[in-house]
């Protein structure tokens, strides 16, 4: 499942469980995916930042914050 943020034509945002981004597009285009808080349909994905893992970060050279405890 890919989870996306989603917006609606009046700026609410809201969250999308999908089974693929195919899946998205066909509901999109049908006009199945509505905003719970307006009922507008005409949604569409918000920007999003990509979530990488502590290793994916280290691999990348990004390094981990660390916490107030003192662990990575």
């Amino acid at each position: 499942m890919i989870l996306f943020t989603l917006r609606c034509a009046r700026g609410h945002q809201l969250a999308g469980w999908v089974c693929d981004g195919d899946v998205f597009e066909a509901q999109q285009r049908a006009g199945e995916i509505s905003c719970p808080e307006c009922g507008e349909t005409k949604v569409e994905k918000a920007v999003m930042a990509p979530r990488l893992g502590r290793f994916r970060r280290l691999a990348l050279g990004l390094g981990v914050a660390e916490d107030p405890g003192g662990r990575p």
